[in-house]
C-alpha cells in the first residue's frame, strides 16, 4: 500500500502547486493592472485552480489525519465499539465518496461529450478544469477504501496514528 501513500501525497503536491498557480495569477493580475492591462480569465483561471486545491487536497487531508474526527465521544466508549464506530464511518465516507465521484465522472464526460467551453475571453474545454475534481474525488474513495481495510486489520491508516502507535 506504500504505492498508495504515494498517491496521496502526489494528490497533495497538486493541490499544493494549484495553491501557488492561484498565488501567481493573482499577482501576475496586480502587477498586469499597475501597468495598465488587464490578464484575461485570470479569476476564472484562479477559481477553477481554487477547486483543484480542494479536490486533490482530499485524499492525502485523509491519509494525514486532517480531516475533522470527534473523538471526544470515541474516547469513553469500550475498544469493541471504537472499532465498530470506526467501521461504520469508513463505510459511510466510502460510500459518499463513490456518489461524488460517480457524480463528478458523469459531470466531466457530459462536458466532455457536448463539448462545453467557458464563457470567458479564453475557451476552455469545460471537461479540463473539471477534471481535477473527478480525479480527487475517485482517489478519495481509494483512500476510504484502503482506510477500511486498516481499520478492519486494525492497521493505522492515518499517519498520525502511525506515529502515535511507533512511540
Amino acid at each position: 500500500m506504500r504505492g498508495l501513500h504515494w498517491l496521496y501525497r502526489a494528490s497533495g503536491l497538486l493541490s499544493a502547486l494549484s495553491l501557488v498557480l492561484i498565488c501567481g495569477l493573482i499577482l501576475a493580475q496586480v502587477i498586469s493592472r499597475n501597468m495598465g492591462s488587464t490578464l484575461r480569465d485570470a479569476d476564472e483561471f484562479a477559481a477553477w485552480a481554487m477547486a483543484a486545491a480542494g479536490f486533490f487536497g482530499l485524499p492525502y487531508a485523509l491519509h494525514t489525519g486532517s480531516h475533522i474526527r470527534v473523538q471526544v465521544g470515541t474516547r469513553f466508549l469500550p475498544k469493541g465499539a471504537q472499532f465498530a464506530v470506526e467501521v461504520v464511518a469508513s463505510l459511510l465516507g466510502l460510500a459518499i465518496a463513490a456518489y461524488l465521484a460517480w457524480f463528478c465522472a458523469a459531470f466531466v464526460l457530459e462536458s466532455y461529450n457536448f463539448k462545453e467551453v467557458s464563457q470567458g475571453l479564453v475557451p476552455v474545454p469545460l471537461w479540463l478544469p473539471q477534471l481535477p475534481m473527478a480525479l480527487g474525488s475517485a482517489l478519495l474513495v481509494v483512500a476510504f477504501g484502503e482506510r477500511l481495510v486498516c481499520v478492519l486489520r486494525g492497521q493505522p491508516f492515518e499517519l498520525s496514528d502511525e506515529a502515535e502507535m511507533s512511540e
